[in-house]
Order: C-alpha cells, then sequence, then structure tokens
C-alpha cells in the first residue's frame, strides 16, 4: 500500500455509502426483503465467510461474502435470523428471518459474491446483537463469462485536518483493480464489488460499482465503458472517502481493500 499526502480536498470525490432515512430505509426493507422470488428458484447449497454485524444510525447492519457450493451458476438469495446478546431467537418486520439477495447476479460454480444489507431497528422484537445467515434460494442460470480482479490495490491519501496544519491526517482512500475477462466470451456488463477492511481485519463495507451508472461516475472511474471482449483487460477504480463510511472505519482506518469482479444479467 502506498501513501498520498494532499493539501487540499480538491479531486477527492465522495464515496456514497449504504446509509438512508429511517422512513426510506423501511420502505427499501419491505420490498427488497422477503421478495416473491422468480419461478424456478431452489434451494441455495452456501458457505458464509467473514460475517460482521453492528448496530449504527438505528439500523442494523450485516456483511459478508457468499461462497456458491453448486456446481452451476446461480442467483443467490440469504436469509437473515437476528439473535439478541443472550442467543434467543428475535422477530423482523413480524417473522423469524428476513430474505435479501447477495450482489452478484449470476454466481459461477464454486465461485463467490458479498452482500451489505440493513434493516431498521425499529422492526426487531428486541435489540439484536448477532445474526445467522443461511442460504434461502437460489435461482439456476445459464453460463456466462468469468471476470477476474487482480492487480488489486489501495493508495491511503493524508491531508491537513484544518487548512494551515501541519500534521496531516488519513482522510481518503484511492482504490482500483484490473478487471480480466479470460474466456472467449463477451461481457456485456462488467461490474466489481468493492470490500473494505478494517485495520482489525474485520469486513465493514461492501458495495457494487459500476462505471455504467451516471451517479457513479461522481466516484467511480474505468479505461473505458460497456462490453467487455474476450481476452480484454479493464482498469477501474474509485474514490473512498471516510465521511460517509461505517463508524468503525472512521475510527480504526480502512487496513486492506478486495475486489470480485462479475457480468450483470440485468
Amino acid at each position: 500500500m502506498r501513501t498520498l499526502i494532499l493539501s487540499l480536498l480538491s479531486g477527492i470525490t465522495l464515496f456514497v455509502a449504504c446509509t438512508n432515512t429511517t422512513e426510506n430505509q423501511i420502505n427499501i426493507a419491505k420490498t427488497a426483503y422477503n421478495p416473491d422470488l422468480p419461478p424456478g428458484t431452489i434451494s441455495a447449497i452456501v458457505t458464509i465467510s467473514n460475517l460482521n454485524c453492528w448496530i449504527e444510525q438505528d439500523q442494523f447492519f450485516v456483511i459478508g461474502i457468499c461462497d456458491n457450493g453448486s456446481d452451476e451458476w446461480q442467483k443467490i438469495w440469504l436469509s437473515m435470523t437476528p439473535l439478541d446478546a443472550d442467543g434467543r431467537q428475535l422477530k423482523v418486520f413480524g417473522d423469524s428471518s428476513s430474505m435479501f439477495p447477495t450482489f452478484s447476479d449470476a454466481v459461477p460454480p464454486r465461485g463467490r459474491t458479498s452482500f451489505f444489507a440493513s434493516w431498521p431497528l425499529s422492526e426487531f422484537s428486541g435489540t439484536p446483537d448477532s445474526c445467522l445467515i443461511k442460504g434461502a434460494a437460489a435461482l439456476p442460470l445459464t453460463s456466462g463469462p468469468i471476470l477476474i480482479a487482480t492487480e488489486q490495490s489501495g493508495v491511503k491519501i493524508m491531508m491537513p485536518e484544518k487548512p494551515g496544519d501541519s500534521i496531516s491526517v488519513e482522510k481518503a482512500w484511492q482504490v482500483n483493480t484490473m478487471v480480466e475477462n479470460p474466456l472467449d466470451m463477451q461481457a456485456a456488463a462488467p461490474k466489481v464489488e468493492l470490500l473494505i477492511y478494517g485495520t482489525d481485519k474485520k469486513l465493514w463495507f461492501a458495495t457494487v460499482l459500476n462505471p455504467e451508472d451516471p451517479e457513479q461516475k461522481k466516484y467511480v472511474n474505468a479505461d473505458r465503458t460497456g462490453s467487455m471482449e474476450p481476452k480484454e483487460r479493464r482498469r477501474i477504480g474509485a474514490s473512498v472517502i471516510y465521511d460517509n463510511l461505517p463508524k468503525a472505519l472512521k475510527e480504526n482506518k480502512i487496513g486492506r481493500v478486495e475486489f470480485q469482479a462479475f457480468e450483470s444479467r440485468q
């Protein structure tokens, strides 16, 4: 990892975190979580790792990595069962669990994707402390290109706390990866999952970078946009500013970043 010292904020764009107002979050949760599944779904065979959950801004956040344990391409949904500090199961939206999708639209056999979700605390029957995550459903899909994220890197950005200060503090990161399309297949809509770990080695933030999204052009950059041809390599990067990251990352700082690439099927 390298360190970059800046004296001004110019050139550092805002990284929008997955937070929202409580009212909006409740509406999002009721529609995005526990969705009506498409026809043809089957049981999901998954392994969950790097699971982390916490309370912040009146929300219960859950994040982690999901490995597809099947031998076929799938869109995967997970279920979250909340537990209180004594390990007792709680209810959320009146149910014992809540279902939500992972980030990738199509996870290859034995491949992986990530997830990052939140629920309003007001919708739990008690105060959640931890949770159980398991596979809820999977939709078999046709095979497609397998995109690989290589040459992953992050540059720490330092700048004065206030104008004129002689001591610089860590304010942001510039991150990027090289996305490769190694097979003889065109990737119609490449996207990248960005995973951010703290210095405590815990996973605290994850999101999908889409260079085609007009809103993301504020902080996401790519060598080029559009479909990826067979054997093509493309660099995708983003500016990550601490202001809108979870409290733990603000306090403990970013330790490392990872990327996972996939082809959008939407």
